[in-house]
Formats: structure tokens, sequence, C-alpha cells
């Protein structure tokens, strides 16, 4: 019980909720629907139809799957599992056809089949690491033909209806982006924009023949609009603005069509309606009053059913079937994270002017009727090219249920509040990013909001690496970090950033230097944590999975040893099988657990004495590879 007598949900009540469903996605005529669950403790991908108003499943695909999606032309599933792909018909489930990809070593597809007979297309890095070339398959994965050669430039094409590439980016070595543009296979390309490196400009097509365009761009401006552009003269008009952030987005219906409906983001999400499906889709979901969050998971091939997770007022997401065309609104049953409880948390966003006047947004998320202060969690995302939305979160619901509050510091560098914003961050590691997190710290002191010694700071990557310098200096601002899969060692990283990397690289070294000079590898030596751990103070908990491809393990290896060298109270987990950000609910149930253990232990939150299915997790993932093969490690140390 809590102090106003509700029950304290356990840990495994938000990771581990066996009727969770979600991800839902309608066939390409919206007889079917695929959907995301739980089986016997393990992930599964369930198919059903409607019958009286009632979904009623028909085929449950079980293994080690972690995608799928449905053919464009009929209702055949296809499975990932592995490195294999599989197609097969729900309402024959026994038998599956192979359509993995033949003769490749890498491929991710880029784009399906739209019809019966069509290729599909993919990008692939078996020729080498650093560029990926554009090839073609049947959609069974036979049939394999080069498309188009990389250059050693190329970051991306995209193809229109007769599945030829009307546009190329290409980088140059000055770091501009050429955007190209062809009407057609025989045609010369011609250059349609040329991008200044912190300039953001994403096309997509709005007819079939590859000759309109809209994009998401920030050309000649600070923040990004929505834009519709001519591909001979590169000119662009602009259809959706905002003074004060960027435009987030624009959801198209159909892909050969203008967008229906543009995001904003300015602190709580606004929708604006550009065609007549866009101004149903708002009245559809935004038919109560506060604020809305909205995902769409899936559509039909003519865009007129969208399956839609909608989180209205921080509630955990329920899941919608919206029908556009009768203007029809459908609850699917057993929404994910379903909580039962009276206890509930309220984010508004806040903002707070930093030592240097620089005014920096965040999201302030409290525990509904607890009096101030409360223990407090100062949370930095990753990127650091990202920024933190209001929504549901999983994570910060699951803290203020144990009395935290927490607050998301979108901190100099981050996106979504225009180019200036971002540049602010440039070469400011260590320095007035890491100012932004300090005086987030003190401005929830002075506040009244937090009390001194009841203050952590967390992050995951980029923003663990943040979260472990926050602990350096005397003032003892914080009492506690959670690390999660992090950068702690900066020259280490910026030597061995993934090889698919190349061409994408610019942005990295404009935030860190360049890692081949010495001078740049100097100064990131000199602010990341695995080289100041005499400077800090306080307990850490640090997570890694031993599969990440992107921020190797060993990083946090190393962190831990040369913590436990000075002397520093330290926690640590390692999960096998795991990669750069958490997949199996087992895995993120037990982390949970240990950040609930690890924070009452260093603030005095609340806890759950006993939570049986995060103790059996535990022992499962440690135990689950025995007899020889590799073991799973999820341990305290």
């Amino acid at each position: 019980m809590d102090e106003r007598g509700n029950c304290l949900l356990s840990s495994s009540r938000f990771y581990a909720d066996t009727r969770a469903r979600w991800g839902y996605e309608p066939s390409f005529d919206g007889a079917l629907i695929a959907w995301w669950g739980s089986k016997r403790g393990a992930r599964a991908v369930f198919v059903g139809e409607f019958s009286s108003g009632k979904l009623n499943i028909i085929a449950t695909f079980k293994g080690d799957l972690f995608h799928f999606g449905w053919r464009q032309y009929a209702n055949l599933l296809v499975l990932t599992e592995k490195d294999r792909l599989w197609e097969v018909d729900p309402k024959r489930p026994g038998t599956r056809t192979d359509v993995t990809p033949r003769d490749f070593q890498t491929w991710q597809v880029i784009v399906e089949p739209r019809h019966a007979g069509d290729s599909q297309f993919l990008v692939s890095y078996d020729r080498s690491p650093a560029v990926a070339d554009l090839y073609a398959t049947s959609a069974d994965g036979r049939d394999k033909w080069l498309v188009e050669q990389n250059n050693g430039s190329t970051e991306s094409w995209l193809l229109n209806e007769a599945q030829v590439p009307c546009i190329r980016v290409e980088l140059t070595a000055s770091g501009l982006r050429r955007y190209l543009h062809r009407s057609d296979a025989d045609k010369p390309w011609q250059e349609m924009a040329a991008v200044e490196p912190d300039d953001t400009l994403v096309i997509w097509r709005t007819d079939r023949s590859g000759n309109a365009f809209e994009a998401l761009s920030s050309r000649q401006r600070d923040k990004i609009a929505l834009v519709s552009l001519d591909p001979v003269t590169g000119k662009e008009t602009v259809l959706v603005e905002d003074g004060d952030v960027d435009v987030s987005d624009a959801l198209r219906f159909t892909p050969t069509e203008p967008a229906d409906v543009a995001v904003i983001r300015d602190g709580y999400p606004r929708y604006i309606a550009l065609s007549e499906r866009g101004t149903i889709f708002t009245e559809l979901v935004l038919d109560r009053n506060g604020h809305a969050d909205v995902e769409i998971s899936g559509s039909s091939k003519d865009g007129a059913l969208l399956a839609v997770a909608i989180s209205y007022d921080e509630r955990p997401y329920q899941h919608y079937l919206l029908n556009l065309a009768d203007k029809s609104k459908t609850l699917l049953p057993a929404p994910a994270e379903k909580l039962k409880s009276s206890f509930s948390a309220v984010t508004k966003p806040v903002s707070f002017t930093a030592g240097d006047g620089e005014e920096i947004p965040a999201l302030l998320t409290l525990p509904a009727g607890a009096p101030h202060p409360v223990p407090t969690v100062v949370m930095a995302h990753g990127g650091p090219a990202r920024h933190d939305s209001w929504g549901y979160n999983i994570e910060k619901s699951f803290l203020a249920s144990r009395g935290y509050g927490i607050l998301s510091v979108n901190y100099r560098g981050s996106t979504g509040f225009g180019k200036r914003y971002q540049t602010l961050g440039y070469r400011q590691f260590g320095r007035k990013m890491q100012d932004d997190i300090a005086d987030a710290g003190r401005w929830l002191l002075a506040q009244g909001i937090a009390a001194e010694g009841k203050l952590a700071v967390a992050g995951e990557s980029y923003g663990g690496f943040i979260a472990a310098l926050a602990m350096a200096g005397d003032d003892r601002l914080f009492s506690a970090a959670i690390i999660d899969c992090a950068i702690l060692d900066l020259p280490y990283q910026m030597q061995n950033n993934p090889a698919g990397w190349g061409l994408f690289l610019g942005q990295v070294i404009r935030y860190f230097g360049n890692p081949d000079d010495h001078g740049d590898l100097t100064q990131m030596q000199e602010f990341s944590p695995l080289h100041n751990v005499e400077k800090l103070r306080g307990s850490f908990l640090l997570t890694a999975g031993m599969e990440d491809p992107v921020v190797g393990f060993e990083q946090t290896k190393a962190f831990e040893k040369a913590l436990r060298k000075a002397g520093l109270d330290v926690t640590a987990l390692y999960f096998d099988r795991e990669g750069h950000g958490y997949v199996d609910w087992q895995t993120k149930l037990v982390r949970a657990r240990e950040v609930e253990l690890f924070l009452s232990r260093k603030l005095g939150g609340k806890a759950k004495k006993i939570d049986p299915l995060a103790l059996l997790s535990k022992h499962w993932i440690q135990g689950r590879f025995a007899n020889g093969r590799r073991n799973i490690r999820a341990r305290r140390v």
C-alpha cells in the first residue's frame, strides 16, 4: 500500500502483462488483422477476423519472431524469424514458404511489392560495409539483380510506382547533400536541391510517377516545416509551419498521395488536418477533452482503414480501428499495459533557465496528489540528436507509481526545436550540455519539487554518458545514477562506430569531433566518464546488452571495473542476447525490479517487498542457456 491506501502494483504488472496486445495491422483489404501478444510467456503473432462485431483469433505464430507485415496484394503474412523471412496464409498456418532474399549476407527490404508479380527492393552492405547497394528480387526472394551500385557517396534512393529510382541522395566531400531527380529511367539525373549539413530535407513522392513531392524541410529556415517541393526548380511552398518548434511528422494514409495530417509537438501534440480524410481522422481520435498521443501501427492498402494506438491524458495506450469511409471507431480488445489502478501521474511541459540564460524545454512528471518535495529522477535522452515528447511512457509511469518525480530534459543539442537550438549542443558534451542537466537539478530544488540528497539521474546510450558525468563534482547534486547501454569511453566509441554509419557520421562528428584529429580525441577523453572516475561520487546502477552492435558492452564492463577500483557503490546487470535497447519482457522486468530496489535504497522511494515473477524471470534468464550453451547473465555484483 502507498500512503493513500492504494495497492502498490508490482513491476510485473507494468512490464509483464500477459494480456497485453499491441502493433495491430490490417491486411491489404482489411479482412484480417494481425497483432503482437503473449502466449505462455512468449511473444507471438496473432491473426484474427471480425465476426458479429468480435475479433476472433484464427491463427497464432510463435518462435523467435521480431517483425511481421502483410503483403500489399493478398492476405499473406510475412514473418521475420532470426535471419529468415517466411510467407504464410493465416487460413493455412501449418504451411510456410521461405521467401528470404537469396545470396545475401546482409539485406534490408525497403520497398515491398505492391502487386502480385512486382519486385521487392532492398539494400545490402555485402560489397562494402560502409555503403549500401540497391538490389531487387522477386517477392519469393529469388532472381536477384543489382539496380544501382553505390558510387561511394549515395545515402538513399526513392522509387516511383514503376519501380524506378526517381530520387537519389548523395553526400559530397564538403558535407553538402545533393538531391538528384529524374522523371524516367532513361533520363539523366538532375540536381533538385543542395542541402547544408545542418539542414533537414526528408522527401516522399505524392504521385505514382515520382514527379510530385512533399517534404519535411528546414532549408532557409530555422524550424522544420511541411512543404511541397518542385523537382525541377527545387522551390518549396510551405504547407504547415510553427514559429516555436519543428513540424515533427506528416501522416499519409495512402503512400502516393499528399499528407493527410501534420503533427506538431509544442509541449502537447497538435494534429492539423490537411485533407478530408485527415479531418475525419482528427475528429475520431480527438473525440474527448484533454490531450492525446496517437500512433498509427498499420493501414489497409487504400488508407481507409487505420489501426491506431491512442494514449489519452497519459493513460496506457488503447488500440482502435478507424474506418475513415464510414467514420467509425472500434476499440480493439485487451489494451496493452492494462493497469487497473486509481494511481496516476501527470506530465506537463515546463522549461527552466540555464546558467547562461538559455531556456531549456523539459517534461515534468509527478505522482498525482503527491505533496512536494518528492524524490526525483532527472532523465537525459540518448542521441543526442533526439528529443523526448509528451505521451504515455511506461518507465515514467512505473517510477511515478513508486512516488518519484521525473524531469525529462531536452538539453541543448536536442532535435525538435529548430537548427539554432540543436547546433548549441555541438562540441558541448561534458560542458554546456552537461550544465543543462545540473541546472535542471538545481531548478527542481529551487522550485521545492525535490529535496537535497533525493535526486537521481538516468539515461541510455548518450544519455548514459550524461548521467555518468552528472555524478562528477563536489556539490553532490545527484546521489545515484542509472546508466543503460551507455557510451562511456568517447574516443573508443568514435573510433569504433558501426561501419554502416559511414555516410552518416557528419552529424556525429559535429557533435563530438573528428576521431582522426588528435586535438579532438584529447577533448573526447578529457570529458569521458571512463577517464574521470576519480571525480565521480554516489551510487551507480549499470546495465548493458551483451550483443549491442552500437555501443559494445565492453565500455560498461571497463567502467564498472574502474568504479569498483575507486571504491564506489556499483550494481551491474549484463543481458546476453540483448542489443542496444532491450526487447525481451523478461529483461525489461528484471531491469525494472532492480531500478525499483536501487532507487528505494538510495532515494527512499517505495518498492514492492516481493515480486515473484521478477525473481523467476531473473532465474530463467540466468539458466535458459544451460547445458553447455551460452549463459545469459543478469547479475547483481
